[in-house]
């Protein structure tokens, strides 16, 4: 029986050792693990390296084994959560099975979770599930249908390859659409139609092509990439513009570092008139317009001096024109090479760079998570003190959240941000620091404050209530005259705008996988400093989404 027993564990271990170094597929950042993990990690069970992503699914299981072999730790809550979050990223099917799998359609899969289409083997698998949903919006001066419908596809071809993509075609009808989305988090988009002002149409697409080695992956797909933390907004890399191209690598030679590297391909929204030409026709203009072609390369390092404390340090570049092949080489000082590309002193045709940092802290103060963010756009460390001289393009975010606080199952966190003026800004139209008009980093843009004091509280498995309350300052974005010659350089909140306090609460709750209920409720005091009188904003939202 002993034997028997010793024979079973070593299979176990097997299959989990095999799941483990399972194929690259990146979790979409709206998903409800992230939550999970990062309460975990807080509270010093796992170490959870999410300075960047999307995190893959091979993290996410080994995150999930270590927690299975620890639920002494847990509460009856969150081994609930463990078991339920372990049916959805353990292998869908029996790894040492190479039997030949016939297309299955909503039948449930080697670990009881059930799934849209499935076809394959341990060799080949492919997997297939529905998108669908509805938002209904009602607020001052609005009153929006949101729905939508698409695919989610998932599989691998042998050991080490894989594939995934995410569609879905949205719709909004109805009066006070937000055509623009540019002035809250929400992600932006890309508008197909741009001739309609009484429905948005618009598509979001995320895939990936990943393979699989020893220390580490790369990928070729389109996505949206975040680095840092940020509980309303990140300053470095957010989700606020559209996803875009990329090619990204992610190593983790030994246990204590790990590098990632992302070339991308942005949407400059600047016509290149020296592409244009004319149709020979006069439909829609008759002109052919190109965009300038626009490119953003960045990487980081993060070393792990000890347990839940992770220091990071990166860089990024915009650079537009033609795509510059050192770029493409990972482990490069792109600042050096940007100055001999531009022979130090051609502005006109230097790249936008900058550079940034991380520091995290998880459970030095028990059960709590200390962040800060640095970004640095520009910066002339030997005026850094000179009122009139310095240039001190700059954003920051520093942030404390504390879990079962201030009772089990809750957490509350306070967070502030600053960001300078003029930061993410350029001379070069198609070096800003953006993707289809959209921030790459903050949402909100450069000249502003913001504090925010956030709470999270799980009252049962898979329901997710948190809030937040939101004090924001805002100043004029200035102009290039200023950016580049103003000395000194207009100070901080300059030429106000406006103020706001906002409060926001939402609830979601995942009634089996990947089927979500969501409320939310919003209300928020805007005031201005142009004679213009402050109003006050509602806004109630209702959803029901299947795999999104």
């Amino acid at each position: 029986m002993r034997i028997k027993n010793l024979l079973i564990l070593f299979i176990v271990t097997l299959v989990i050792q095999q799941n483990l170094t399972a194929q690259i597929i990146w979790e979409d950042n709206r998903s409800m693990i992230y939550p999970f993990l990062d309460r975990m990690a807080d509270k010093g069970i796992i170490e959870l390296n999410d300075v960047v992503q999307p995190i893959s699914h091979q993290q996410i299981i080994s995150c999930l084994d270590s927690l299975r072999k620890k639920s002494s730790q847990l509460s009856v809550l969150e081994k609930k959560e463990l078991d339920f979050y372990w049916r959805e990223f353990q292998s869908p099917l029996n790894y040492i099975d190479s039997t030949n799998q016939r297309l299955r359609i909503l039948k449930k899969d080697f670990n009881q979770r059930l799934r849209g289409a499935t076809v394959g083997n341990n060799k080949f698998y492919l997997q297939m599930d529905p998108i669908s949903g509805a938002k209904f919006i009602e607020g001052t001066h609005e009153t929006v249908t949101q729905y939508g419908s698409g695919i989610d596809v998932k599989g691998f071809a042998g050991k080490r390859l894989s594939f995934q993509f995410n569609w879905r075609d949205i719709t909004e009808t109805g009066r006070g659409i937000d055509f623009d989305k540019t002035g809250n988090a929400e992600p932006g988009m890309v508008r197909k139609d741009n001739a309609l002002n009484t429905s948005l149409n618009y598509s979001n697409f995320k895939g990936a092509i990943g393979y699989q080695f020893k220390c580490g992956s790369i990928s070729v797909g389109q996505d949206q990439l975040t680095f840092g933390y940020g509980n309303h907004g990140r300053i470095v890399l957010s989700d606020k513009s559209p996803s875009y191209p990329y090619v990204r690598l992610d190593l983790h030679p030994i246990s204590w570092l790990h590098f990632n590297y992302a070339h991308t391909w942005l949407q400059s929204n600047v016509i290149d008139s020296s592409r244009s030409n004319y149709l020979g026709n006069t439909i829609y203009g008759g002109m052919q317009h190109f965009y300038m072609p626009k490119f953003m390369v960045i990487h980081s390092i993060q070393v792990i001096p000890g347990k839940g404390f992770s220091v990071s340090l990166g860089e990024s570049v915009i650079y537009n024109g033609q795509l510059y092949a050192p770029y493409l080489i990972p482990l490069m000082y792109f600042k050096a090479l940007d100055n001999y590309n531009s022979m130090g002193d051609n502005n006109q045709a230097s790249a936008n760079s900058q550079i940034f940092g991380q520091i995290s802290v998880r459970n030095l103060v028990p059960r709590a998570h200390l962040y800060g963010t640095l970004f640095i756009d520009e910066l002339r460390i030997s005026k850094i003190f000179d009122r009139n001289k310095r240039r001190n393009q700059l954003g920051y975010t520093l942030g404390i959240e504390k879990q079962d606080f201030p009772f089990n199952n809750a957490s509350v966190g306070v967070e502030y941000t600053r960001v300078n003026p003029f930061v993410y800004e350029n001379f070069i139209g198609a070096q800003r620091y953006t993707h289809a008009k959209y921030n790459l980093g903050d949402w909100m843009g450069n000249n502003f404050d913001r504090c925010t004091v956030f709470f999270t509280y799980k009252p049962k498995p898979r329901l997710l209530i948190n809030g937040r309350g939101e004090w924001i300052r805002k100043g004029g974005s200035g102009t290039l005259n200023q950016q580049y010659f103003a000395e000194p350089q207009p100070a901080f909140l300059y030429d106000q705008q406006w103020k706001s306090a906002e409060f926001f609460i939402q609830a979601r709750y995942e009634m089996i996988h990947h089927v979500y209920l969501m409320a939310n409720y919003a209300i928020r005091h805007q005031s201005f400093y142009a004679n213009t009188p402050s109003f006050m904003t509602q806004q109630t939202q209702i959803g029901f989404n299947l795999g999104w």
